[in-house]
């Protein structure tokens, strides 16, 4: 019992954060409706449930897993807010706590026979970020979204015990409660304010084992760089609202994919560690603004 109580406490603060943020002012010329007389186009519950096609590696591991695929449900709260840049840039946010799964059983792509297959439950929560450009009554949301994440790995086939290195690796794995990180960019495109249509890309990280300082050391170097893309991009803004949004998508992105991917090698780059569990995915989704 004592291992859910963590991820509970992280929960029920992730919670009263996101409720507390829409009272704060924001960046990059933003503000909130609560403080500052702009704009709020909307401010509500929102769910997203997907689907998407994963493949699974671990770094050195000489074994091949099968192609999984997952199935996800998000539900928060997102806010988007005008600002005296330009009424067509809305700045957005929505945070969320997800639920999902990836198996083998659900992918429908054509299975290799000695391949490892697996089932993996996770739950988690997150926050994506990004604006939304208004072409009309169509908007267009590019967003970077990150998570932390709690999962458990079941897997349905086992190396070989020849092969002890490979067997005493995923045996970390198995059966066991991991802590991660997750990685998400994609666009949302919202043909209305209650109906959405999501194309997204998502890295996901399992740590063999959570050492906390070096973590935390970890995500507050990734935070300061992307802090900087956050100055660089305001700068656009303040000249050509739709040209930040763009170059805010690709180079947070761009950035979040390469330190998820020395991550995938270095649990806690720059300070060392193990190599991660790392699943990669495309995923296609809807999305219900309330």
């Amino acid at each position: 019992m004592k291992k859910y109580i963590l991820p509970l406490i992280f929960l029920f603060g992730f919670l009263n954060i996101s409720l507390a943020q829409f009272d704060d002012d924001d960046d990059n010329g933003y503000r909130h409706h609560n403080r500052f007389h702009f704009k709020r186009y909307f401010e509500k519950p929102k769910i997203e449930v997907s689907y998407g096609l994963s493949n699974l590696k671990l770094d050195g591991f000489t074994n091949r897993f099968e192609n999984t695929s997952l199935g996800e449900i998000k539900l928060g709260y997102s806010g988007q807010w005008s600002s005296w840049y330009g009424k067509n840039v809305l700045k957005y946010n929505y945070g969320y706590v997800t639920f999902g799964t990836y198996t083998s059983d659900l992918d429908f792509r054509t299975k290799t026979s000695g391949y490892l297959q697996s089932s993996l439950w996770r739950f988690g929560i997150g926050d994506e970020d990004g604006y939304n450009i208004k072409a009309g009554s169509i908007g267009i949301i590019s967003y970077t979204s990150g998570a932390m994440m709690w999962s458990s790995l079941d897997m349905k086939q086992l190396p070989d015990s020849s092969n002890l290195t490979d067997l005493n690796r995923i045996l970390l794995y198995n059966k066991t409660m991991r802590f991660g990180n997750v990685y998400n960019g994609g666009i949302d495109f919202q043909f209305t304010r209650m109906f959405g249509f999501n194309l997204n890309y998502e890295r996901a990280n399992i740590y063999q084992r959570h050492l906390f300082f070096r973590n935390f050391v970890s995500q507050l170097i990734e935070q300061a760089g992307a802090g900087m893309i956050d100055e660089f991009v305001g700068s656009i803004l303040r000249h050509e609202p739709v040209a930040g949004a763009i170059v805010n998508f690709v180079l947070k992105n761009a950035y979040y994919f390469g330190f998820n991917q020395l991550r995938s090698k270095q649990m806690n780059w720059p300070l060392g560690g193990e190599a991660t569990l790392n699943y990669s995915t495309f995923k296609a989704g809807l999305t219900f603004s309330f």
